[in-house]
């Protein structure tokens, strides 16, 4: 219902009382006549299809005969009135003055939901006073009719605030996290800067050992030259390392492709460096072996059947590792990156176990010099957890050791001294060397 409506309604309500002392207020309608006094109490507001209770009050200042009061509510909407009550509800041959009476009314509101809807009440008041009949007219806006109260609007107005300043929280908890978010993006941003810039010098050192590796095969092949006298003897051997040799370079090639996995490679490439470092002093000391090549040709003849296997089980790993890749194009980065690391794995003991061949192959008449420096195949090996160690296969091999067998442990001169035990140690012996072992670890 729009304001100017509203004033129409309350002025119509002035004109139809102005000629008694009436009053309209929020939640009720007086009238106080010279005769009668009477007071209706209502709801200022009524909800759409829900009933009201309205209160009728009257009381007579004077004697009065033949009262009747007729009681009217009109429902207004779209236009037209309809009666939603019209009764009698006092009907009295005569009273006295000071007489009350008090009525309750239900007062229904239809369900349909119509434009603009109000309720409008008719009051018709007529009785005999010293024989002179009155009659009395009394018409009144009552309610304005809504599907929701005020109280109920203010409620759910309570709610959406509440609802909103959760919202708000919950905004500012975003936001603070979002910040959080940003920082953290900017910190990964500067360490890939920083792994940008490693990774730039650790290309740079690789393009410097690729160089020297160049270097050192130039070296290599003018000792080639120098070992024609042999090529009779040893061709089969020339052949393999060659084709070695060109899987390596191969490897090589594919190994370009993980450069963007250098660093996790390291190590390897230190290790590398340091074998090739020593390649010329062993180079040089091959030169002084050269008249013992010749009997060590039969040694260079099993070797080489030995390297042969090596090879085949590293080609069928490479080819193995090369399959899986192709057949993983489309998984995620994370499955690339493990088969990255593995072909770069075989790729690197390709290259590795060419240049211990080469290194450690020709140094076989010093295998027994000194049992305290060994053969000079040294492996360098890891602690794992419970201070335990791994005896590399190919030295387990040659000294005979297999599942089960017992070593013995000691130490000296800050070394570390293993002894395989060809006699079985008794319990009580094993339980005395464990405590004595276990007293020594401690110390240490």
């Amino acid at each position: 219902m729009t304001h100017r409506r509203i004033i129409e309604l309350m002025v119509l309500i002035t004109l139809v009382t102005s000629v008694a002392a009436a009053s309209a207020w929020g939640y009720g309608y007086s009238v106080l006549e010279d005769d009668i006094e009477f007071r209706v109490d209502y709801p200022v507001e009524m909800k759409i299809d829900t009933c009201s209770t309205v209160t009728f009050w009257m009381k007579a200042a004077q004697n009065l005969t033949d009262l009747l009061v007729v009681l009217t509510v009109y429902y207004h909407s779209d236009s037209s009135a309809n009666p939603l009550y019209s009764n009698t509800i006092i009907s009295e041959d005569s009273v006295e003055a000071g007489w009350t009476e008090s009525k309750s009314i239900q007062i229904c509101i239809p369900r349909a939901a119509p434009k603009d809807p109000y309720v409008r009440a008719q009051l018709e008041i007529s009785y005999e006073l010293n024989g002179t009949d009155k009659e009395l007219r009394y018409e009144w806006y009552m309610s304005i009719v809504r599907s929701k109260t005020y109280d109920e609007l203010e409620s759910e107005i309570a709610d959406l605030k509440n609802t909103i300043k959760d919202l708000e929280n919950q905004i500012e908890d975003l936001q603070s996290e979002l910040d959080e978010k940003i920082e953290s993006l900017q910190n990964l941003q500067d360490d890939y800067e920083e792994l940008l810039t490693n990774y730039s010098s650790l290309l740079e050192k690789y393009q410097q050992l690729k160089s020297s590796f160049n270097a050192l095969s130039e070296e290599y092949q003018q000792l080639e030259d120098e070992y024609q006298s042999l090529k009779d003897s040893h061709h089969a051997t020339l052949v393999d390392l060659e084709k070695l040799k060109t899987k390596y370079e191969l490897l090589m090639k594919d190994y370009g492709d993980l450069e963007e996995k250098y660093s996790s490679l390291l190590k390897d490439y230190e290790t590398t460096l340091s074998e090739l470092k020593s390649y010329k002093s062993l180079y040089l000391d091959l030169k002084s072996r050269h008249e013992s090549l010749q009997s060590r040709h039969n040694e260079l003849i099993a070797e080489v059947s030995s390297l042969r296997q090596r090879l085949s089980d590293l080609e069928e790993d490479y080819g193995a590792l090369s399959k899986i890749y192709e057949a993983t194009l489309g998984e995620s980065n994370l499955t690339k990156n493990i088969l990255f690391a593995q072909t770069a794995a075989v790729a690197a003991g390709l290259g590795a176990y060419a240049i211990m061949h080469k290194r450690y192959g020709r140094r076989g008449s010093e295998s027994l010099e000194s049992p305290k420096e060994g053969n000079g195949e040294k492996k360098v090996q890891k602690v794992l957890s419970g201070r335990r160690i791994t005896i590399p296969s190919e030295v387990a091999a040659k000294l005979g050791l297999k599942e089960g067998d017992q070593v013995e442990v000691d130490y000296g001169d800050g070394e570390i001294i293993v002894r395989p035990i060809k006699e079985p140690v008794k319990p009580s012996e094993e339980a005395g060397n464990r405590e004595a072992a276990e007293a020594g670890s401690e110390n240490n």
